[in-house]
């Protein structure tokens, strides 16, 4: 992924998405292990590290370091991109349901024109918000994914710790200097 993802500096939606992806995992994956599509070491696996990239988010967004903790770069990733596979189906399955319903060409709107549609509480249009919902999620983990890949010196800790610096000498007085 060599393109900047649309979501890379959206902190608190990221914060938001990682939560989302840390309550899926621990709402859902009890009832993977109870019919035996799962065991109960991956499910374990899977909540400690969504919940740890959950909580790495929630300290970004407030420009704060998270704690340092024994998850490994592999595990996140491949959290991620669990996560963001389930999302990418999900949105695919949503956006289908639009096309069945409503046919291909309602599908040819923007963003901007599918979230004024559904803005408008229009009833006509109950299949686009399930899809707006996974492709925001799908661009959250996207860029989240795009971090956790992106070299040390380059990563969000290391922009994280230097905003952090860059504040407390006083050199910048808004949120972010760096990015």
């Amino acid at each position: 992924m060599n393109t900047r993802p649309r979501f890379t500096h959206a902190y608190d939606e990221l914060a938001i998405v990682a939560e989302h992806v840390r309550a899926q995992r621990a709402e859902g994956d009890p009832a993977l292990v109870e019919q035996g599509r799962m065991t109960a070491a991956v499910a374990a696996t899977r909540l400690r590290v969504a919940a740890t990239i959950a909580i790495d988010w929630q300290h970004y967004a407030k420009l704060r370091l998270p704690p340092i903790d024994a998850t490994t770069r592999p595990e996140r990733i491949e959290s991620i991109q669990g996560a963001l596979a389930g999302h990418r189906q999900r949105m695919e399955r949503a956006r289908q349901a639009i096309a069945n319903e409503y046919g291909e060409g309602f599908l040819v709107r923007s963003m901007t024109e599918l979230w004024a549609l559904v803005d408008s509480h229009d009833p006509s249009t109950a299949r686009v918000r399930p899809f707006l919902h996974h492709e925001g999620c799908t661009a959250a983990l996207e860029a989240m994914l795009w971090w956790e890949r992106m070299p040390r010196d380059r990563g969000i800790r290391f922009l994280t710790r230097m905003n952090m610096d860059l504040r407390a000498m006083g050199y910048v007085v808004q949120e972010r200097a760096a990015a």
